[in-house]
């Protein structure tokens, strides 16, 4: 059917639209199911750097600690290396495991009567081997009991400071799936005495 429009011509009848369908629902029913895997993935990246963090942390503090003891200069006890390592760690507790601190081996070495123990979550233990402390003057540090101990020797080539700490994902799901593990930095350094 022609309609004739404005100045007498004749043209074809607007066509109509078909009626829209509602579909508001649709989006909030897809965001409710792909919100839960967003946030997993969200809550997997916060832990994972967490992971990576501790890690770097641990390390360095190790690093610098076994830095501190190869150093003539200064003639760090194993004390002033705990306290060292306990103020690098950028508020992780990490204290000396009272095992390496009675024959000062070490925690990696086959068949040695001392074996490491594992530190509680959260926690990390610092173990240094072979001993460098001096006789005097006696460290008076929390860690240490504040008892004379051999002077480092002569001979002494290395001096290594390993830390073991326990780490706990944030996330109570993860820890039921891997519960807390241990990580571990270990740092060799050459003595200059």
């Amino acid at each position: 059917m022609a309609v004739a429009g404005a100045g007498g011509q004749v043209g074809k009848e607007p066509a109509l639209r078909p009626p829209r369908r509602r579909s508001d629902g649709q989006s909030m029913t897809e965001f409710a199911l792909v919100a839960p895997l967003l946030f997993l993935i969200l809550l997997v990246t916060i832990d994972f750097g967490r992971l990576v963090y501790t890690y770097g942390v641990i390390t360095s503090s190790a690093r610098d600690s076994a830095r501190a003891l190869s150093l003539k200069i200064n003639q760090a006890t194993d004390c002033s290396a705990y306290q060292l390592a306990e103020q690098t760690a950028q508020g992780f507790q990490l204290k000396p495991d009272q095992a390496s601190m009675v024959g000062d081996t070490n925690p990696n070495g086959p068949g040695g009567s001392l074996q490491p123990t594992t530190p509680p979550p959260g926690q990390g233990y610092i173990y240094i081997w072979p001993a460098v402390a001096t006789a005097s003057p006696q460290d008076q540090h929390p860690g240490c009991d504040g008892q004379a101990r051999l002077p480092a020797s002569a001979q002494l080539k290395d001096v290594s400071v390993q830390i073991e700490y326990t780490y706990q994902p944030l996330i109570p799901v993860f820890q039921d799936f891997t519960g807390s593990f241990t990580i571990k930095a270990i740092s060799v350094v050459h003595t200059e005495y």
